[in-house]
């Protein structure tokens, strides 16, 4: 895990396309004081400072990498309730997709 002057990565989920990743990192941000979650991409063992774009199909991936150690399982219950409510709402209103 690296550790560097603005944070400590406590844990980091992957998704490959060769030597570059697409990441998710629960990271400890130092001055802050908190844990966060950063998505970024990077090329060669080093990350690029540019946004993560992904397909959908690759960011569950990354998502589903992540389950349980970048994000916690309180977060993933979270998300799922706020899914279903929103599901819920979409299906009472007669609407099956956006």
């Amino acid at each position: 895990m690296r550790d560097t002057q603005y944070a400590t990565e406590k844990a980091t989920s992957k998704v490959s396309y060769g030597e570059d990743e697409a990441r998710m990192e629960k990271i400890f941000v130092k001055e802050q004081e908190q844990e966060e979650i950063r998505f970024s991409w990077w090329k060669n063992g080093n990350i690029v400072p540019r946004p993560l774009d992904l397909p959908e199909s690759d960011l569950l991936q990354l998502i589903e990498n992540g389950f349980g150690n970048v994000l916690s399982y309180e977060f993933l219950a979270d998300l799922r309730s706020r899914i279903d409510a929103f599901l819920t709402k979409k299906l009472l209103r007669g609407i099956n997709k956006p």
